[in-house]
């Protein structure tokens, strides 16, 4: 569960006996109501969410019934709902230490809370109400305020005394660090850049304003993407991502997948709509900066998206991602919707007819013939990237802020990929054959892919078989089958020892297939061959670059000053003599004391003002200085399709529309007189009985 930033929820915490009961308090808007109607499951699961995430907790989805295909009830718990099942060999292991098996651990603590829903139809309309609402958990909250900052403060510090401040100056601090960048975020930003451009020459960055010097657009990256994309950057993904930040600007970041199958970020912008000059801007920095241009690009289906990649990318294969279009599917086909014949054959009907048009960039047997690396699955790098990008974007954020988060965001996704060189550097596979090439194939590529590859060795080994043998000169054709009743031809070249597979797994995505391990056996191969080793796949200190050579002055880490250096060093040490020492209550008052010791000798004398202090700390939360003089300024609020602006006309999210319907008042349509969120205007029975004359009037001319 991500952090509430500026929440100010309160709970209400009920002692009862043996168990916590919590009652979450928030907003009456936001707090679901028996007999709550609903146009749809997506809106009811919306709605749902917002609720939990503005208390603190994960749902999930638990039960539903169904009739006729049709789901007519359905509920949503608490994630924390149930418990871990145990066993007697549980118990051993815990009482062996864990010694037996890794120690898994459970949220589960067999929370109440939950929601139901079930199918309503009244008047020929039909949606889902709400049945039971339980709201008290047997849990606290995770969502962060400045009450939780608080107590979390002080049991780090150890007690309410040695906290320094109290939960009012915790509040007023993250109003004074908004406060403070008001006005400035831009200009800092760019101040930043600028500095960071001095520190390393592989720093690039640009920007463009208008009229009024505000900022309309802004590209950046640094040299480490740089290297990354020459690494990893075969195939780009760009996707425009809304509400991550104040003004509206649309973020647009250039991503791949690296050697671990981990999504990659080469490079971002920042464009304030989305017309195909905006989008042009971009592409054509991002060329200029990295040199060459990928070898395919995956988008949505953005038409001014398209124009502009035909008028930069030139050589650059276009696809559309299949997870936008699914992600669209289900928003344009709620599950109840699809029972009524006239929206399927109207509503529909325009858009698959564009899908088919345009389905040379998004069907599968369009692109058979290009190798595509990391597509893996063709949804998975917009699906992995839009999660990765929520848990540290905010849609309040000022620019100052967004950049922040943006860097933190590349900081723990490079840190999650050494962690993983790290372990394939030390940790050893366990192997599922005895086969020598399997062993070999440990040693070259990246755990997570060896994974499959184990797969694929296991396959070959177990479940092919020979269909059919033929000989030519110096190559060897073989008819394999496998376990799905699949056959395929192929073909071994025992000059050149190059082997070829109708499958084309390898030719697509990089890895060699089950059918080439079976030959691999029964040729006694002790080792992959050389020509299939230089793989995007293998370890990192193996890897080749998919761009070609890699110019070795980009850094092979990210550039920071050397403050910042210093100061993370400094609390690493502080943190880690503080658990060596706390033991030994001896050595911990010596180092508390040497500590302060310490810090009185190189006070200057004369502490800082108080604004000035204040100052000073707001900077070194951002990372940035406030500038004297503001040249670039912030942007209005950008008004786009299905953008979170404040236009009437905009399309809304099913999480907005989930709230919107669910929290307006229900009114007595004269036309029906039913309570609804309707009147006599659009009420579907009026124009049901007008469908119905004008049937008739029909039939009478006849």
């Amino acid at each position: 569960m991500e952090e509430g930033g500026s929440s100010t929820i309160d709970e209400a915490y009920v002692s009862n006996m043996d168990e916590v009961v919590v009652v979450p308090e928030c907003s009456e808007d936001l707090k679901p109501v028996v007999g709550q109607k609903f146009k749809s499951l997506d809106f009811y699961f919306a709605f749902y969410d917002v609720y939990a995430w503005a208390i603190g907790f994960d749902t999930r989805k638990s039960q539903m019934r169904k009739a006729d295909g049709i789901i007519t009830w359905y509920s949503v718990v608490c994630n924390r709902q149930g418990s871990k099942k145990s066993s007697e060999d549980d118990q051993a292991n815990a009482r062996s230490g864990f010694s037996l098996k890794r120690r898994c651990l459970s949220t589960r603590c067999g929370c109440k809370a939950s929601i139901s829903f079930k199918l309503f139809s009244d008047g020929g309309v039909s949606g889902y109400t709400v049945e039971e609402f339980k709201e008290a958990h047997n849990h606290y909250m995770a969502n962060i305020g400045p009450t939780v900052t608080f107590n979390v403060l002080k049991e780090i510090m150890g007690g309410f005394q040695l906290v320094g401040c109290n939960v009012g100056d915790i509040r007023n601090a993250s109003r004074d660090i908004k406060a403070f960048a008001h006005g400035f975020d831009v200009q800092m930003v760019l101040d930043d850049m600028a500095r960071k451009k001095e520190m390393s020459e592989a720093f690039t960055y640009e920007y463009e304003v208008n009229a009024s010097n505000q900022l309309v657009a802004l590209f950046w990256c640094d040299g480490l993407m740089k290297r990354n994309y020459h690494m990893f950057g075969d195939i780009v993904t760009f996707d425009t991502t809304y509400n991550t930040n104040r003004y509206c600007m649309i973020f647009a970041p250039f991503t791949g997948k690296d050697n671990h199958g981990r999504p990659v970020t080469f490079a971002a912008g920042l464009v304030s709509n989305e017309k195909t000059g905006a989008f042009a801007w971009l592409f054509r920095h991002f060329v200029q900066s990295m040199g060459v241009a990928p070898k395919m690009i995956v988008t949505d289906q953005d038409l001014g998206m398209r124009s502009a990649i035909e008028e930069i990318l030139v050589g650059t294969r276009h696809r559309w991602c299949m997870w936008h279009i699914m992600h669209k599917l289900a928003n344009k086909v709620p599950g109840w919707l699809l029972r009524d014949e006239d929206f399927k054959k109207n509503s529909m009907h325009v858009w698959f007819k564009t899908l088919y048009e345009y389905r040379q960039l998004w069907i599968p047997a369009y692109f058979r013939d290009f190798p595509m690396g990391s597509m893996i699955r063709t949804t998975s790098i917009s699906e992995s990237e839009n999660s990765f990008y929520k848990n540290f974007l905010k849609p309040r954020n000022n620019l100052a802020e967004f950049y922040l988060n943006f860097n933190q965001a590349v900081d723990f996704q490079r840190n999650s990929r050494t962690k993983l060189d790290y372990q394939d550097a030390t940790a050893l596979p366990i192997l599922a054959t005895t086969q020598p090439f399997e062993k070999h194939a440990s040693t070259l590529y990246t755990d997570s892919m060896f994974k499959k590859i184990q797969e694929e060795i296991v396959e070959g080994n177990d479940r092919c078989r020979v269909l059919g043998f033929s000989s030519a000169d110096s190559v060897d054709t073989y008819k394999l089958g496998d376990n799905l009743r699949h056959s395929y031809f192929v073909r071994h070249d025992r000059t050149h020892e190059s082997y070829y597979c109708d499958c084309k797994l390898f030719s697509r995505h990089d890895y060699l297939c089950s059918h080439v391990f079976f030959l691999f056996r029964n040729n006694e191969v002790k080792k992959i061959p050389d020509n299939y080793c230089a793989s995007r796949w293998i370890k990192t200190p193996l890897v080749k670059a998919v761009h070609g050579h890699v110019d070795e002055t980009l850094p092979t880490q990210s550039v920071v000053d050397e403050r910042q250096n210093v100061s993370k060093q400094g609390i690493s040490l502080f943190y880690g003599f503080l658990r060596r020492f706390e033991t030994d209550i001896d050595v911990l008052r010596a180092f508390v004391g040497g500590l302060e010791e310490l810090g009185n000798s190189l006070t200057a004398g004369t502490p800082l003002p108080s604004t000035s202090e204040k100052r000073r700390m707001i900077e070194q939360f951002y990372g940035m200085a406030r500038p004297e003089v503001v040249e670039v300024h912030h942007p209005d609020v950008v008004k786009m399709k299905g953008h979170a602006s404040c236009s009437a006309s905009r399309l809304i999210s099913k999480r907005e529309k989930a709230i919107k319907d669910a929290t307006r008042p229900l009114r007595r349509c004269k036309a029906c007189d039913e309570l609804c969120h309707h009147d006599s205007r659009n009420c579907p029975m009026l124009k049901e009985l007008e469908t119905e004359n004008e049937l008739r009037k029909g039939k009478r001319k006849c």
